[in-house]
């Protein structure tokens, strides 16, 4: 038995795939997801046919973390490469970038600091109230005789920075804890922080030792990275309206098929094989007409006894009708009528009278697979 398949897009797509593919996007209902998934996977069909195309093999690379490229995210960035051209920023809006944003160019920060870390008692029943009551003790002795800091550091301190009296060098964002870091930049400098501070290592008594707030880097020094990031976003930009630009054109370009890994099938897809069919129809309506099941008949007989033309025009009609305004969910429910099927002819021609001609809409063919399992059950 073949695989379940739908259409988006123009590519037909196993539902296993799509299953799979639908993990990676978040969405507010499962429909949002499969309608996501489907046009991410069509897209990704679009630009490895592009890249059969240009006759493009690129070799795969690592990225920043060292997994290398599968042969097909190779392709795709070498479609992407070869297609997309963005030019490089002008000096004029470089400069805007730097003017506009004067806080986003600055150095970091810089501190000097020192403490004193009275650690926690070991073991889950442990009291760490003596451990504070400690540090609140070492505080007031500080404050009532400053001088005294390095000398205490180095007598209570459990820090490694004991031996140097408690001295923790030059510190910028990030090289301490952020409760650290917050409570030094709330201090003015050579000032002892009041309460001392907790952390997971035990209770910090904290002096602020000196401070630089971050300074304005100048444009020389800046302008690579601001261009790069300008670069970086106009290729973005030009990027999502290239492949919105394929989605646009997919009525207009040939329908391809994925595999279950994700790679083009080149075997025969439903969605062309339905259109052989048709074409084959319509080349011999009589033969096509001779070929619908009774019930699918009598719905063209009604029709042309409302509109008085014959009943092999009425088909080649619906026929016409459907390859030229067929969507997505019409030629899923089509492929799926053919899945299998011992009269594809029949078969196809039965959904088109149905859809065409009777004035209603088949259900989706989902709907219809739960639908048959509920009765079975």
């Amino acid at each position: 038995m073949t695989q379940m398949t739908s259409v988006f897009h123009g590519v037909e797509i196993p539902e296993a795939l799509l299953a799979g593919e639908m993990q990676n996007h978040r969405a507010g209902s499962l429909s949002e997801a499969r309608i996501q998934a489907g046009r991410a996977l069509a897209i990704r069909a679009r630009l490895l046919a592009r890249a059969c195309e240009l006759g493009l093999h690129p070799e795969p690379e690592r990225n920043d973390q060292g997994q290398e490229e599968t042969a097909e995210e190779a392709l795709i960035r070498a479609v992407l490469s070869v297609e997309i051209e963005v030019s490089p920023p002008s000096e004029e809006k470089i400069r805007e970038v730097y003017d506009r944003h004067p806080d986003s160019f600055k150095s970091p920060p810089l501190v000097e600091a020192s403490h004193i870390l009275v650690a926690l008692p070991r073991g889950v029943d442990a009291d760490v109230s003596d451990a504070r009551a400690r540090a609140d003790d070492l505080i007031a002795q500080i404050e009532a005789q400053p001088a005294r800091f390095t000398q205490l550091a180095r007598e209570h301190s459990a820090c490694p920075s004991a031996g140097e009296g408690g001295w923790l060098g030059q510190l910028r964002p990030g090289d301490v804890l952020p409760e650290i870091w917050d409570a030094l930049a709330d201090l003015e400098a050579g000032a002892i922080c009041a309460v001392p501070i907790r952390s997971e290592h035990g209770w910090h008594v904290l002096r602020l030792d000196r401070a630089a707030a971050g300074q304005r880097l100048p444009f020389a020094h800046v302008r690579p990275h601001i261009a790069m990031e300008l670069e970086a976003r106009s290729w973005t930009q030009a990027a999502a309206r290239y492949v919105d630009g394929i989605i646009a054109q997919s009525l207009t370009l040939p329908h391809l098929k994925l595999d279950s890994a994700g790679r083009l099938d080149q075997g025969p897809d439903g969605v062309s094989r339905a259109d052989d069919i048709l074409g084959l129809a319509l080349a011999d309506i009589r033969r096509a007409f001779a070929a619908l099941p009774p019930k699918s008949r009598q719905v063209v007989e009604e029709a042309v006894a409302r509109s008085g033309e014959t009943a092999e025009d009425a088909l080649a009609a619906a026929i016409g009708k459907f390859l030229s305004s067929a969507d997505d969910e019409a030629w899923t429910q089509l492929i799926s009528r053919l899945r299998d099927s011992e009269a594809p002819l029949a078969d196809c021609l039965s959904l088109i009278v149905e859809r065409e001609l009777s004035g209603s809409r088949p259900a989706h063919t989902l709907i219809r697979m739960r639908n048959a399992a509920g009765t079975k059950s």
